[in-house]
């Protein structure tokens, strides 16, 4: 657990005993974890997501080889980027590749995780969400080539409208995504000693979880309040009769741990929390 600050002991920290259910997949559940546990909360790790190769790369492959023709690239995730670029070395290519090529990020973990490429994304929108990015690019890509890869579960909402706005809309799989093999029994064990909160950043992190309990534990889970990253994901946790009662601004995990810290703690126990002497 991060030290508490200046001032602070364990027992004043906003999430203090808190014991909150992370889901995420086991490579990206770090960074929620230690954001938690610096507020004092007691993160429980159990992924109801992996992520995985697709059954298939040759759609990815073939667009990758065409990337001279490609106007946009879009990329909506830090998985969508890591594959990419995975496969774009495995073909021989590198970032010059790219060249010409305007790159689309949904938020910000996205445009971190190109910097890692040695890029900058050249737009991101506002709202990060495929709503948002759909909004910024609708009146950009008339006519022109946009390169999407996408999850094996994505939605159809950024081909289907870039396509309406008169975009060839070029959409590979590039990933996919599995339940973890111990997900079950650890997920009856976390329910049964406890918790306070359960915490959903993906609308797959939701059926997932749903698919894995037997309806006991399900009913039992259902009574625990339930932070959620934003309103896909909260429509999906309130389908599966979830009670959401956290729903951050922002589609971000720093936002989501301030809502979550709020919640908690009311807005001036949060901000006291994290105050830092000037």
């Amino acid at each position: 657990m991060t030290e508490p600050g200046k001032g602070q002991t364990p027992e004043t920290l906003p999430l203090y005993g808190r014991r909150i259910l992370v889901t995420r997949a086991p490579d990206q559940a770090p960074a929620l974890r230690n954001a938690l546990a610096a507020c004092g909360a007691e993160p429980v790790v159990v992924p109801t997501i992996q992520i995985v190769a697709p059954a298939s790369y040759a759609e990815l492959d073939q667009a990758i080889n065409g990337l001279a023709e490609i106007d946009y690239l879009v990329l909506t995730s830090v998985n969508a980027v890591e594959f990419f670029f995975k496969r774009l070395s495995v073909l021989g290519h590198d970032t010059a590749s790219l060249d010409g090529v305007q790159v689309v990020a949904v938020g910000p973990k996205s445009a971190e995780a190109l910097s890692a490429h040695g890029l900058q994304a050249d737009l991101v929108p506002d709202d990060y969400r495929a709503e948002g990015l759909v909004a910024l690019l609708r009146e950009r890509v008339s006519g022109k080539r946009v390169l999407y890869p996408r999850a094996a579960l994505a939605r159809e909402l950024i081909p289907a409208e870039l396509a309406k706005a008169g975009a060839e809309v070029i959409a590979p799989v590039a990933y996919a995504s599995t339940p973890p093999e111990d997900a079950q029994d650890k997920l009856s064990q976390a329910l049964a000693e406890g918790l306070d909160l359960l915490t959903f950043t993906a609308s797959s992190t939701v059926d997932n979880f749903t698919n894995l309990l037997d309806r006991a534990n399900l009913d039992l889970a259902r009574q625990v309040p339930v932070a959620s990253i934003g309103p896909l994901t909260t429509a999906t946790a309130e389908k599966h009769g979830f009670n959401v009662v956290i729903e951050p601004e922002n589609s971000t995990l720093d936002d989501m741990v301030e809502a979550i810290k709020k919640y908690f703690s009311g807005t001036r126990n949060a901000e006291r929390g994290t105050r830092k002497e000037p």
